[in-house]
C-alpha cells in the first residue's frame, strides 16, 4: 500500500503509532499520532509522551524480549483543544528485534458510551432499589391498617381502591367480649387498652389462622369475613374453626394470664349468606367491608350468644352439617327481622387438627 495511502486510512480510522528502541527513545511515528500525543520529538523518552507508562519499564523489556506477546492499556484519557475528552487505547507489540510498536487508537465512543450504560445501570439500580424500599414500607405500613390479605390484593392489583364492590357469598363472623363494659369501668383506660390488646389479639390471631380478614374493630368486638377478598369454597367451615379457636386460645390464656388482665369470655355469631363485598365510605376514606342482610344477621347472632359459645346460622350450618357436633336452638326473633331466625350451637368440628392440637396444651 503507497505511504499517503496508508495515512490517509491512519487517520480516517484516528490511529496512530509510535516506534521506539530499546532505551525507549521514540524512533519513528506515524498516523493520527498528534491527536494523542501532540507533537512528540524524535529520541524523547515514551513515558514523556505516555506518563501511564511511567513504572512499565520492566513490562515493556518483557514484550521487546518476547516474554509477553503485548501490553494494553484502556480507556487512557486526554482532554484536545476545543476541550473535549479523548479516550484511546494503546497497545505495545515487539516490532523488530530490538523496538516496539506502540499503537494508538480512538475509543471515545465506546468508552463514552460504556460510561453512559454504566452511569444508567447504577440509576436504574438506585431506582429499583428505591422502589424496593418503597413497596416494603407500604406493605409494612398496609399491614397495620388494612388487612393483609386485602393489602396484598391493593399491591397486586387485584382490588381496585375505589368506592363499590361485588356481590358474593360470604361467611361472616363477629367475636364480641362479654361484661366488656361493666369490667371497664374499675379501669383506667390504660388498663382497659392493655385488656382489649390482649383479647383482640386472640381474636385476630385466631381468625387469620383459619384464614379470615378482619375487617372491623367495633369497640370490644371483630368483624371477620371469609372468601373474600380471596376465594374459599370452605369458607363456611373456616369461620366455625375460628370461633371455635378463639374459645380455646381465650381458655388458655386465662390458665397463664396476668392477674392484672381482668378474665373475659367472648360470645361469637356466624352466618353464610349473600353480601356486597368491597371499599365502603366516603370520597377520601375508604373501609374495605361487607354490607348485607347476612351481615346484619351474623351481628344479631353475636348478641344472642353466650360466653364462651359460639353460634351459627342455618346456611353455616348446612354447608358443613356433616362435619359439625351441634345443637338447634329454639327460633329467635332478632331485632328488625320479621322473622324468627333458627340457630345453632357448635361445640366440635371434625379433623380440626388446629383445634385438638390446642385442646391438648390445655
Amino acid at each position: 500500500m503507497h505511504k499517503t495511502q496508508l495515512q490517509l486510512l491512519l487517520n480516517e480510522k484516528k490511529i496512530g503509532f509510535l516506534i521506539i528502541n530499546e532505551q525507549f527513545l521514540i524512533t519513528e511515528y506515524g498516523g493520527e499520532y498528534s491527536t494523542f500525543v501532540g507533537e512528540p520529538k524524535l529520541s524523547t523518552l515514551v513515558i514523556d509522551v505516555i506518563p501511564e507508562l511511567c513504572g512499565c519499564e520492566d513490562i515493556l523489556q518483557d514484550v521487546l524480549t518476547g516474554i509477553l506477546p503485548r501490553f494494553q492499556l484502556e480507556n487512557l484519557n486526554r482532554t484536545l483543544a476545543d476541550g473535549k475528552l479523548l479516550y484511546l487505547d494503546l497497545t505495545i507489540l515487539c516490532y523488530e528485534q530490538s523496538e516496539l510498536l506502540v499503537i494508538f487508537s480512538d475509543n471515545t465512543i465506546v468508552a463514552t458510551t460504556q460510561q453512559t450504560l454504566t452511569q444508567q445501570r447504577n440509576e436504574l439500580s438506585l431506582t429499583r432499589h428505591s422502589l424496593i424500599e418503597t413497596n416494603q414500607r407500604i406493605e409494612y405500613i398496609l399491614q397495620y391498617y388494612v388487612p393483609r390479605e386485602v393489602g396484598k390484593a391493593l399491591m397486586e392489583d387485584r382490588l381496585v381502591p375505589r368506592l363499590g364492590g361485588e356481590e358474593r357469598e360470604i361467611t361472616i363472623l363477629f367475636a364480641d367480649l362479654r361484661n366488656y363494659t361493666s369490667t371497664s369501668e374499675d379501669l383506667t383506660p390504660n388498663q382497659t387498652i392493655e385488656m382489649l390488646h390482649v383479647y383482640l389479639d386472640i381474636a385476630t390471631t385466631a381468625i387469620a389462622e383459619s384464614g379470615g380478614v378482619v375487617v372491623n374493630f367495633i369497640g370490644d368486638a371483630v368483624m371477620a369475613i371469609f372468601n373474600a377478598p380471596n376465594e374459599q369454597p370452605d369458607h363456611a367451615y373456616r369461620a366455625v374453626q375460628a370461633g371455635l379457636t378463639i374459645q380455646t386460645m381465650a381458655e388458655i390464656y386465662q390458665q397463664d394470664c396476668d392477674d392484672d388482665i381482668p378474665y373475659l369470655y367472648f360470645g361469637v355469631g356466624i352466618n353464610t349468606g349473600k353480601a356486597i363485598i368491597g371499599n365502603i365510605g366516603a370520597q377520601w376514606h375508604y373501609q374495605y367491608t361487607a354490607i348485607g342482610d347476612s351481615v346484619n344477621v351474623a351481628s344479631r347472632i353475636c348478641s344472642h350468644a353466650r360466653p364462651k359459645e359460639v353460634l351459627i346460622g342455618i346456611n353455616t350450618y348446612e354447608q358443613i352439617k356433616d362435619e359439625v357436633t351441634a345443637q338447634p336452638l329454639p327460633p329467635t326473633k332478632f331485632k328488625g327481622k320479621s322473622q324468627e331466625v333458627t340457630v345453632y350451637h357448635v361445640t366440635a368440628l371434625t379433623d380440626d387438627t388446629l383445634l385438638e392440637n390446642m385442646k391438648k396444651s390445655l
